[in-house]
Order: structure tokens, then sequence, then C-alpha cells
């Protein structure tokens, strides 16, 4: 009896210091529904899926690269068969992110997960995933597609027994869980996080109480000769900017600051583009996308074709989201690069007292509330964790950050994925624009991550949006640490979706973007000063201006472009100071082709 209970139990054992735990081994090798089955489900695979929808009829075709392409008879059986294949093909992946954004890791693989589950709470993920589910709520449309999604992915579940789970549940031992809207909210909101969950604000903090304010002013003007904007000098703006009143001096924090697990990414990046008709051969547009996101395997891109009344869109999605996120129709065509935005800000807190019930706000005590996550933990307590909100966001603790009294520092985050939102709407949108209105509506409704949107269509029109909901600051608002006693310091409103930059069929022929700097120095808004380096977007620039009779093989070569602007500045300086005699004869080789 004791070998049959220890078999069907995990087993944790030590290997180089590190705790690895092992599925049940009586499970796992368990001839019925161990990991021995999930061999034969690969060899079920079949070209076509016929699917019974709730109101009509749905099918699905396999192409040689297993691309699902799902026609339906309603929207209702689209998006059901959607969300039915892409969890036959990705359910362990799509449960995963989920479990990862709302902060519920340590539920399915015990303690090692907590801190992260933690993290993810005090940074207000599931609080913005609510209000997100809750505006989704309001639009009917948006309402019936998620849950289609959701019935869909149900559908998959109902069908599966213990034997089909993907190997990770044997693995890991635990079951899929039902699939709900707050989920698919979840995602969207990881989006976010991903792609602007990170700053600087400590970093320049710390710089200013080292160097000064002054310094800290000079770098923030400081602007590269070869800059090259997104929107080019060229773009005349017919608005006027929405004042907002700025502080004297810049605020200078209690302590030296430490937030490193919110540091902005680097090394990250993505290219789009689209040129019109007068520089192609076929006197069409085209449009190029790459998006450079994390390598993950499987990758975070699903690619799929959409058809039903009303709709007949190709592209990729994420896993979990229901809809095209970028791609084409047979009118128009989108992509899609971070912009890179600073839409996440530090404010230091002054509490009454230890009971962390009232703080300092423009002249009075205002009250905190208290949000009670209950954090699960597999094989051990269920942990409560109390996150204090003030109207800034949630507030969070570094043990490091203390003041000249030896006493903690507090640290408030205001954040876009707090933001209620419903991007779905937006890509629903998109999949069915005719033309560039019908896109400009459907980015009306786009909240966060904020994305450079292009577009072409078959009408000959380009176009480039720098989209997404973007806070109306003050010069250089944000890029240090802000006095959350003080409501200069406060988010005092935001761009009207009409004044984001944009241009639409520019003289030059092409639009593009490379995360670099949205808008030259005369657009009437500050968005950051803290974008990618000029030289991707640059050398794009440079090659699309002296192209002509471009083809679609053209922008693929172009993708696949190395050629290093940054690297072209260095090189002479780099080998003006190299000992070129001390250089092997493959060094010298290495150096020639250089």
């Amino acid at each position: 009896m004791g070998l049959i209970y220890t078999f069907n139990r995990q087993i944790s054992i030590q290997i180089g210091g590190e705790t690895i735990t092992l599925p049940p081994i009586g499970k796992f090798v368990d001839p019925e529904s161990g990991f021995w089955a999930n061999a034969e489900i690969e060899l079920s695979e079949s070209n076509e899926l016929a699917l019974e929808g709730f109101n009509g009829n749905a099918s699905v075709y396999f192409d040689e690269r297993r691309v699902p392409h799902i026609f339906a008879e309603n929207e209702y059986d689209l998006y059901f068969a959607q969300g039915y294949v892409v969890a036959r093909d990705r359910l362990f992946q799509m449960e995963l992110q989920t479990l990862d954004a709302s902060g519920r890791l340590a539920e399915k693989i015990g303690e090692r997960a907590l801190s992260r589950d933690k993290t993810t709470r005090r940074r207000g993920m599931p609080y913005g995933a609510e209000k997100a589910l809750e505006t989704m709520k309001q639009d009917p449309k948006t309402w019936e597609i998620v849950n289609a999604y959701a019935d869909g992915v149900n559908a998959y579940l109902s069908s599966l027994e213990p034997k089909n789970y993907p190997l990770e549940y044997k693995i890991l031992d635990f079951e899929p869980e039902e699939w709900t809207p707050i989920k698919t909210a979840h995602l969207l909101k990881n989006m976010t996080r991903t792609l602007a969950g990170g700053n600087n604000d400590d970093r320049t903090s710390n710089t200013m109480e080292y160097f000064g304010a002054d310094f800290i002013e000079k770098f923030f003007e400081a602007k590269p000769e070869l800059n090259d904007p997104i929107i080019p000098p060229s773009k005349e703006w017919d608005f006027e900017r929405i004042p907002v009143e700025a502080p004297d001096t810049l605020f200078k924090p209690a302590s030296a600051v430490e937030l490193g697990e919110y540091e902005r990414p680097e090394g990250v990046g993505s290219n789009n583009w689209a040129v019109s008709g007068s520089k192609t051969k076929s006197g069409y547009p085209i449009l190029a996308n790459d998006p450079h996101l994390s390598l993950t395997l499987p990758s975070i891109w699903y690619e799929v074709q959409l058809r039903a009344p009303g709709i007949n869109s190709y592209g990729v999605t994420l896993q979990g989201t229901p809809g095209i996120v970028i791609g084409f129709n047979e009118n128009i065509a989108w992509g899609v690069t971070n912009v890179g935005s600073d839409v996440m800000d530090w404010y230091e807190i002054k509490f009454k007292d230890e009971t962390q019930k009232e703080y300092w706000h423009d002249g009075k005590w205002k009250p905190t509330t208290m949000r009670i996550e209950e954090i699960k933990v597999k094989d051990g307590e269920t942990v409560l964790d109390t996150v204090i909100y003030t109207h800034h966001g949630p507030v969070t603790k570094v043990e490091s950050n203390i003041n000249e009294e030896q006493k903690p520092v507090y640290h408030a985050l205001r954040w876009m994925a707090h933001e209620a939102s419903n991007d779905i709407r937006a890509f629903y949108g998109l999949n069915r624009s005719e033309n560039y209105d019908d896109y400009v509506e459907a980015l009306s409704h786009y909240v966060a991550p904020a994305q450079n949107f292009v577009f072409a269509s078959n009408k000959g029109d380009i176009a480039l949006w720098v989209n997404g909901k973007l806070p109306n600051k003050w010069e250089y608002q944000g890029r240090t640490v802000s006095d959350g006693t003080d409501p200069l310091y406060d988010w005092q409103g935001w761009i009207p979706f009409e004044h984001n930059p944009h241009v639409k069929n520019p003289e030059r022929g092409f639009v593009s973007s490379a995360n670099q700097e949205s808008a030259a120095p005369d657009y009437p808004y500050y968005l950051d000063d803290d974008f990618a380096p000029f030289e991707r977007g640059r050398r794009i620039n440079d090659k699309l201006a002296t192209m002509q009779d471009i083809t679609a093989k053209d922008m693929q070569e172009m993708q696949m472009d190395s050629y290093s602007y940054y690297a072209e500045t260095l090189l002479p300086s780099l080998l003006e100071w190299m000992d070129r005699d001390s250089l092997s004869e493959t060094d010298s080789e290495i150096l020639q082709l250089m």
C-alpha cells in the first residue's frame, strides 16, 4: 500500500541545491492514461475538422503547415471554432499564461512561484483585468464574441479525458480549468506588462541625486543629430495642445530608490512599414511587419484564417483572444510595433501612520483602500497578502528603500494596465475594415499597450497611427520618481485620440516605425524621451527612400537586412585604436571582412 501511495504523489528531490519536483510516477507511466497516450493523439491528426456550433456549422481546414482556416455560417460559430481549435493546439500555453498574468502560478506548481505571484498581485494585474472585464460587458458585441470563444475552448475541454490531457498537465499533475472571459482579460493585460511594464524612474532619480537636477534636465534635452522620428517633421498639426500645469522643480526622493523588478527590458524591438503604389512594381501598396517579441516555444503568435459573413481575415492572434491581432482582409492590411511611451510612473507616498489607512495628497489626508489577495499554494498554506491602494494605484515596498531616519519609504504605481479597456473591440473593427476611415474608427477603441499601427489598403492609401490611450503629461513628467503628495504630479488628463501622432499618404511614399521617437519636436504633446535608438528606423527610411518598383520579395529581403548604422558609427574609432600587430591570422581575415 505504501508503494502505491508513493507512486501516486509528486516527489521532490535535491539536485545541485535545487529542489526538483517529479510527477507522480505511477500516474505518469500508466499505460492507459499516462504520457504514452499523448503519442496516439499526434498520430490521429486530420486535415479537416467539422464542428457542430450553437447556431449553425463551422468547418476547419488545415493546410500543409497545419494552419487552420475556419469557415462558419455566423459570428458565434466562427469564434466558437477559433476557441476550440486554439485550445486544441495551445491549451497548456493558454492556461500557463493566464495563471502567470493573474498571480496564480503557486496554486499549480507550489511555493517556488509564490514570490512572482505576489509581485503580479502587487502590481495590480488582477485589478486591471477585472476593470477590463467590466468594460467588455458594456459592449454587447465584445461580450458575445468573448463568450463564444470561451464556449469553444470549453467544448474542447469537455471532449478530453485525463488520458488526453496535454503532456504538461501530466508532468505538473493538475487538470485544465474551465475557460472564462476574465482569462482573456488577463492575457490582454499581460501584453501591457510585456510591452509597457517597466521604466527607469529609480535609476534616473538616483542619477539626479548624484549629479543634480540640472544635469538630468540637460540629459533629457539631448537629442541624437541623426534622429529620424516615426512621424516626419514635415507633418503639420492642425490642433493646439491641451495645457497641463507643471511644478517649478523636479521632486527629490527621500532616499536612493530601488525598483529593479520594474526596469525596462533592453535589446528588443520591432519593425513595420508600408509603401505606396507609386513605389511598387504592381502599383498597389505593400505592407511589411516583423514584431520582435520574446522567443518562446510554442510561439506567442497563432496563425489562422477567419471567414464568416462580413469577415474574411488572415493573420496571427494571441492564444486566448478572439479575432486577429496582426493581419489582412480583402481590403486592408495592418501591423504593429511597440511605441514605448512612458505609461508607468512611481509616486513616493506619505502615510499618516503605520496603519497606512490614510495618505497625504493635495493638502489633506485621504483614505486608502485595502485589497486582500488570496494566493493558494500547492501543498502549502494559502497566503493572504494585503495590497494598499491610493488614487495613484497599488503601493509596494522594497526592503532597501529607507529614508535618513531608517524608516521604510513606500511607492504607489500609476500604470496603464490598471485602466479600463476593451482592446478586443479594436481588433474586431480592424478585422472587418474596408478603408482608412474604418481603420481609424477601430483604433479609437484601443487602449494599451500603445502601438504604432501601420496601414495599407487596396484603394491605394497608406498610413500610420501612434496609437493608444496616452496620458497628457508635462515635459519629462514621470522620468523620475514623482511626489505622491503634489497633485501637479498626477496624470491630469489624456491626449485626445484625434491628437495622437499620425500620418496618411505622405509625399515620400512610405511610412515606417522601429520603436524610435514617435514624432518630431514640433509635435505639441510630450510622449516620452526613452524610445529605442534611431539607427534601425533611419536604416529603414534610407533604404525605402531610394527604392522603386518594389516587390514583396524586396520587402522580405529588407526584413533580413543586418547592416548596422550603430556599427558604422563606432567602427572607425574602434579600428583606429586596435593593435593590429597582435591579431592572429584568423582575426586579420575577419577584420578585412569588416
